[in-house]
């Protein structure tokens, strides 16, 4: 039954697409029967029908396409409708007809040709190579265009025939039909004002996209500046913050650095940095670009594009991941292709050891976190204690899904501004929440709600989200913290600070602890978030938080010890492989049963 309902409403989900070719015909016959009110009312109709359409379902401009009924098509078919209506008025003589007809079709020309600018300009984005600090003449990202402009394109493509069919009947109930030439002359205005914002973007991807050249200019830059360590990211930007989180630690070490990239747009969300950037769209560029310099690649995520650099059998690869933490991703049998894995502290080795993933112990090389090293155990300063909500995203998948969000998140926020002036309240989303379940993404909507209706009640609560303040900037202006199973756990770790984190299952205690090591000196909150203002009291009163012993120590097993310092730890790795022999003798004890392969002779 439950899979017939579902069903019938993906039918009816799609079946909203038919009404806008029955809007259409509705729109033919209204100008057909030479009524403007009919008109008007059949045109309001297939506006509506655009605009629910494309809110209900998302993906309907590929079923529109696979029927025939393209955006252009559908404008096209709006303005027949129109030159039909005049044709069969009574006021608007054959002179105001042909002109209508024929300045749509002018309009229609100057739109086709703004558009085709736009896909073109779009097209810069996706060159073979773009850089960023790697010398002078460096093929380089255009300028965004304001959003403006872009909106403008976007009408342009779907509502052209907007205004002069608003001008047109306009003209007709008033009795003068000629108002319609207002409408196409605004019209083709804007449609010259939108590929006019584009020329520059146009003449520079002309100049690049000629120029067999670029392509061995990039590499000269390269060469000269001979990098020896490659961060080397293939995420979309919505993921960048896990290059962003190595980027310091990079810009310090005593050999050149490169960051290297396959998204144009990923160059431009990269924070700001002193390092190169360098981006290889095309595989092909990739694997033939020469990279002989470089010793040491490190990976800060599990991508398909990896095995590109990969295959240069001269550099060693390192899996540097992006925060540790007791997710089943953390230990991934992926892992066991890269030269090594470095993980923070000994919990990162124990995962793998206690996991099927195949790495060999003598791979794995605890680092610590050197990004870390801003965190501050001082309290935050303000006049009341602050708490800092970050919860995880909903994961790839259930099984991998660690998420208070859905489940208890409504619950949480309400609990703390239950406490009024007591606290302060920091609401931190995951950058990927609502990825894969929409559902978390309307939770996060009504959580920022909650929090405006209690800013307008005289709080001074904060939602942050995007660039408006790093993760760890947010770590030092709390005092605690609540979160889900996530490498934020091991991140807050170092501030000393209590923490609570979320059993959303209701899990026995003591099993919860023991599969989540990260949980051992936390405060439990179970899905009814009953505890909560408890738990407040205890872990915001100086002197009464019981588990501030058990911090420290976890801190050494999730970190590695304070000294030396993480920075230091990176670094004399990164120098350690790079003056390694080749990779057939990185480890030549390696056990034949783990690695599949002969052991030595």
């Amino acid at each position: 039954m439950r899979r017939l309902v579902s069903r019938y409403s993906t039918l009816l989900h799609y079946s909203t697409v038919f009404s806008l070719p029955v809007t259409l015909v509705l729109l033919t016959v209204a100008g057909a029967s030479g009524s403007p009110a009919f008109f008007l009312g059949a045109m309001v109709l297939c506006y509506l029908a655009e605009q629910a359409v494309l809110r209900v379902t998302p993906d309907a401009a590929r079923a529109l396409r696979w029927g025939q009924m393209p955006a252009g098509a559908r404008v096209l078919a709006r303005q027949a409708a129109f030159v039909l209506l005049l044709v069969q008025d009574e006021d608007a003589g054959t002179p105001t007809v042909t002109l209508t007809a024929a300045g749509f079709v002018l309009l229609d020309w100057v739109r086709a040709v703004a558009l085709a600018g736009a896909v073109a300009a779009r097209r810069v984005n996706r060159l073979p190579f773009v850089s960023r600090n790697l010398g002078p003449n460096e093929p380089a990202l255009p300028r965004e265009l304001p959003e403006w402009r872009t909106r403008l394109t976007g009408l342009l493509e779907s509502r052209a025939d907007f205004l002069p069919l608003l001008f047109g009947i306009a003209g007709l109930l008033t009795g003068v039909p000629a108002l319609v030439a207002a409408g196409l002359l605004a019209t083709t205005a804007a449609a010259v004002a939108a590929h006019a914002g584009q020329a520059g973007r146009l003449r520079r991807m002309r100049t690049l996209l000629s120029a067999d050249h670029v392509g061995r200019d990039v590499q000269d830059l390269v060469d000269r500046y001979r990098p020896e360590v490659v961060l080397y990211f293939t995420g979309p930007p919505a993921t960048v913050y896990q290059a962003n989180m190595w980027l310091d630690a990079l810009e310090r070490l005593d050999r050149k650095a490169l960051v290297l990239v396959r998204s144009a747009e990923v160059v431009g969300a990269l924070a700001p940095t002193r390092l190169p950037v360098l981006c290889v769209t095309k595989a092909e560029d990739m694997m033939n670009f020469d990279l002989g310099t470089v010793k040491v690649a490190l990976y800060p995520g599990n991508t398909g594009k990896n095995l590109h650099l990969l295959r240069e059998e001269h550099i060693k690869h390192v899996f540097v991941g992006h925060g540790d933490s007791d997710k089943g991703p953390s230990s991934n049998p992926v892992s066991k292709v890269f030269d090594e894995v470095w993980v923070a502290g000994p919990a990162g080795r124990d995962r793998y050891r206690n996991s099927d993933a195949g790495v060999r112990d003598e791979a794995i090389v605890e680092v610590g976190r050197p990004q870390l090293g801003e965190i501050t155990t001082e309290p935050s300063g303000g006049p009341v204690p602050t708490v800092l909500y970050a919860p995880t995203w909903e994961g790839w998948d259930n099984e991998d899904g660690y998420s208070s969000l859905l489940s208890m998140g409504e619950r949480i926020v309400r609990a703390l501004l239950d406490q009024g002036p007591r606290i302060r309240v920091i609401y931190r989303p995951h950058p990927y929440t609502g990825r894969r379940l929409p559902q978390a993404g309307k939770v996060h909507d009504r959580l920022v709600r909650m929090i405006e209706e209690a800013n307008r009640d005289g709080g001074a609560h904060q939602v942050v989200t995007g660039a408006d303040a790093s993760l760890y900037e947010c770590f030092n202006r709390s005092d605690m913290l609540v979160t889900d199973i996530s490498s934020v756990i091991s991140d807050y770790i170092p501030s000393l600070k209590p923490y609570v984190v979320t059993n959303p299952e209701g899990m026995d205690e003591t099993v919860f602890r023991a599969e989540f090591p990260s949980a051992s000196a936390a405060y439990l909150l179970g899905p009814a978030c009953a505890d909560l203002a408890d738990i407040l009291a205890v872990a915001t009163t100086p002197g009464a938080d019981p588990l501030a012993a058990e911090r420290r120590t976890l801190r050494d097993y999730l970190l590695g010890p304070e000294h030396p310092d993480a920075m230091t730890r990176f670094a004399a790795a990164v120098e350690a492989l790079a003056e390694s022999g080749p990779r057939a003798t990185l480890y030549a004890t390696a056990d034949p049963a783990i690695t599949g392969a002969p052991g030595p002779a």
